[in-house]
């Protein structure tokens, strides 16, 4: 019965990622479409998170005292009204708003995070959150993929498939998802807890070092479609396939690998090993620009800076695989209504994707394209000193 419902919650945090990575490889097609700078486009990115930020807290509180099951159900309708006004944006503000609605409803993450922590152990959290974090692989695998592929046919084509996702995803919870026990918390949200719970020296380490780190992803995740655009002249199809491989590492990681890690190392040490890996891969995507070979060498410079570029973006995606469950199972094993102190983490790397797009795209725009992936670095390395004094 619970393999049961690790799978349906699977397919509901599949499904946001899904929705969520589907706009990155048609980034550079709606730049030209809507005639939008790359810090316009990028600002699509933090508009979705912004409302992350605001509604995953409020989400995830109200899954403590109402239950889990109506929340995802609600989500996903609103999900797929989102996916629905993508498909048929015409003009930029239609875009945005799709964006808005999609990002309200795509807070529910940290409800079926709550869920998962609900039907597993404390023994098992580890393992749970690993499903967990291969569904956000698997669907950073096929959003792009698929975004990528069915945006080369027709642009409306993303957008529809995944407002018939989501609205099958609703369907399944609605027949096949019992709910679990109910926190019944008698007192209100209260925004100002974002903040007061850093002042806890515990959750100050957790909730600073996932920003941090959340912070060089989403500059790297943001800017990449651009990037490889100006270096490789990738179009929305390789693009595509780039984002799901970054995906497929990832779900290799945390299905495969990462069981096999924490034989060997503890906590601290497997975010230590991910951030580290994470700062590697950011410098070796800087690297690009400074590849300049003579066009009539053997080797090409095409080669060597598609050479650099899968192994910077196999770095980043195992170090990703290997952060986010294991930074989730530290805290759910340290608090109690764990549904809201997930809504919090999750606002604070919704946060992430608000700053991070803003600050890469002006850095693109105005001073060299490799610069977003340096800052990715300085965010890393202050993860480090985070998580090295914890």
């Amino acid at each position: 019965m619970k393999n049961s419902k690790y799978t349906i919650i699977f397919i509901i945090i599949f499904l946001d990622l899904f929705g969520a990575g589907l706009i990155l490889p048609l980034l550079p097609f709606y730049a030209e479409k809507f005639t939008a700078s790359a810090l316009t486009i990028t600002m699509l990115v933090s508009a979705y998170s912004l409302m992350q930020f605001v509604f995953a807290p409020i989400l995830g509180h109200l899954s403590d005292k109402h239950g889990r099951r109506p929340i995802l159900i609600i989500s996903q309708i609103g999900s797929a009204i989102g996916y629905l006004m993508l498909a048929f944006a015409s003009s930029i503000y239609i875009l945005f708003a799709s964006r808005i609605i999609d990002g309200i409803t795509g807070g529910n993450i940290s409800t079926a995070q709550a869920y998962i922590s609900d039907v597993s152990t404390k023994k098992d959290r580890k393992k749970a959150f690993g499903i967990v974090g291969a569904a956000f692989g698997l669907g950073f695998i096929l959003g792009p993929t698929i975004g990528g592929l069915l945006g080369h046919i027709n642009i409306i084509l993303p957008g529809i498939f995944a407002a018939l996702a989501a609205l099958s995803a609703s369907l399944l919870v609605f027949f096949k998802l019992p709910e679990t026990r109910r926190h019944k918390q008698s007192d209100p949200f209260k925004f100002k807890e974002m903040f007061t719970v850093l002042k806890n020296d515990f959750m100050f380490s957790i909730f600073a070092t996932a920003f941090l780190f959340s912070m060089g992803f989403a500059s790297m995740q943001s800017v990449l479609a651009l990037y490889t655009l100006d270096q490789l002249k990738f179009q929305e199809r390789e693009n595509g396939l780039l984002f799901g491989y970054i995906g497929l590492i990832a779900v290799i990681m945390q299905l495969v690998v990462l069981r096999k890690l924490e034989k060997r190392f503890n906590d601290s040490q497997l975010l230590k090993i991910s951030i580290s890996a994470s700062i590697i891969g950011f410098i070796i995507l800087s690297l690009l620009p400074f590849v300049l070979l003579d066009q009539h060498m053997f080797i090409t410079e095409l080669y060597i800076k598609s050479i650099l570029l899968s192994i910077g973006v196999t770095l980043i995606a195992f170090s990703n695989g290997i952060f986010n469950p294991v930074i989730r199972a530290v805290l759910t094993k340290n608090v109690k209504n764990y549904g809201k102190y997930l809504g919090i983490l999750s606002s604070y790397i919704s946060l992430t994707m608000i700053i991070s797009p803003l600050i890469a795209g002006f850095l693109f725009e105005h001073t060299t394209v490799y610069m977003p992936f340096l800052v990715s670095c300085l965010f890393g390395l202050l993860a480090t000193i985070v998580i090295w004094k914890t």
